[in-house]
């Protein structure tokens, strides 16, 4: 099954994200950047559903980690803040999802970026 790290900050964000994959995807959480780190060596996901602005370390600097881990890691950011898409784009991220975002939407893409669409 495709495993898809969720790092959110927000309790209620990652739960909702968590339900709507749960039933095509196997999913993992972290609520902050240094929680995505240690997930992503623990459970080396298909994808990384990336927020930007996050306690401890931000969703930028925890992207730059995990390339240095895996240079073909697949990060999508997902943010209410567009502002700041170039430097997690420049950080590795292969997309920005801007939020909110509808759950037919999150599937969709999410299937599209690890090649089950």
């Amino acid at each position: 099954m495709t495993r898809v790290l969720i790092v959110e900050d927000n309790t209620n964000l990652r739960m909702i994200f968590k339900m709507i994959l749960s039933d095509d995807f196997e999913t993992f959480e972290a609520k902050n950047g240094l929680e995505a780190i240690e997930q992503y060596n623990q459970h080396s996901p298909d994808l990384v559903l990336m927020d930007i602005l996050m306690p401890e370390m931000d969703g930028i600097e925890a992207t730059k980690e995990i390339m240095k881990i895996n240079s073909e890691a697949k990060i999508v950011a997902i943010t209410a803040y567009s502002s700041r898409s170039d430097e997690i784009i420049q950080a590795g991220a292969i997309e920005v999802l801007k939020k909110p975002i509808r759950k037919n939407v999150l599937i969709q893409k999410v299937k599209e970026f690890v090649g089950t669409a």
